[in-house]
């Protein structure tokens, strides 16, 4: 029986912050010092980037970040376990006075609590990149942050007709669906530090064996999708998501301090 107390989930969350604090700070760091080195490398021209021939230094800045913030949305429950480290962390963990519903809860808010960590580094290299080039002299300075704006806009523009309707409903589940097998590998898989490689690993072997046993398949179609098909599609696929999650949470359920290479 699945028990939840917020009372206890609030001394939980207090111990895992305290532990943590950390690694929070290090990943905050990390996406801080990355993203102001690939800012300022493409808008001091240092890397240069075309498009028929005219240099775009803000477009791959924005791709860059909107594929760091997509790759944390996907990949973010793999790293439940990231900050510990060691037998004493699991055993400490395993011993709180908490049900594993509660402990569970909150390892996988890591990701979570990630986002708006990585939103500030984003906008504190935007900030860097913008002083250095007005300081600098350069042409055409601007914010990172209003060209990715621009980009999220027009994209939201074309998913206004049926296909991008479809396209866009579709996207979200397979995110969604990926989202909950990294949750799985992260439970999963004993080696936290690896978890999302693993995971990966696993995702293109499935997917391999998918083609390999079924094909690319032709009944969705781009120009007339089917209703009914990509209904089916989408039930499916967030059916499985749930069943991914139920799964990552019995297998954090079975955790011990000593195992082998996954949580059997």
């Amino acid at each position: 029986m699945i028990q939840f107390n917020f009372n206890r989930f609030g001394k939980v969350a207090k111990w895992s912050l305290t532990n943590d604090k950390g690694y929070y700070l290090r990943s905050f760091l990390q996406v801080l010092v990355i993203l102001t080195l690939i800012f300022l490398g493409f808008t001091t021209q240092f890397f240069t980037f075309k498009i028929n021939g005219e240099s775009r230094a803000y477009d791959p800045c924005a791709t860059i970040a909107m594929i760091i913030l997509l790759f944390n949305l996907i990949t973010g429950p793999s790293l439940m376990f990231q900050s510990m480290r060691g037998k004493h962390d699991r055993q400490t963990l395993l011993m709180l006075p908490a049900s594993n519903f509660e402990k569970y809860v909150m390892r996988y808010s890591t990701w979570i609590l990630l986002l708006p960590l990585y939103v500030i580094a984003f906008f504190g290299a935007d900030l860097v990149q913008y002083l250095v080039n007005v300081l600098g002299g350069n042409e055409h300075v601007m914010f990172v942050t209003t060209k990715l704006v621009d980009m999220s806009s027009d994209t939201m523009k074309n998913l206004f007709n049926t296909q991008g309707r479809f396209m866009m409903t579709d996207f979200f589940v397979a995110m969604l669906w990926l989202h909950s097998v990294f949750a799985l590998g992260g439970t999963f898989f004993r080696s936290h530090k690896y978890a999302a490689i693993l995971t990966t690993v696993a995702i293109i072997v499935y997917g391999m064996l998918h083609v390999w046993l079924f094909g690319m398949g032709d009944s969705y179609d781009d120009k007339n999708p089917s209703d009914t098909t990509d209904i089916i599609w989408c039930v499916s696929y967030g059916i499985w998501a749930i069943v991914n999650f139920w799964l990552s949470y019995r297998l954090f359920c079975r955790n011990q301090v000593i195992g082998k290479f996954v949580n059997l």
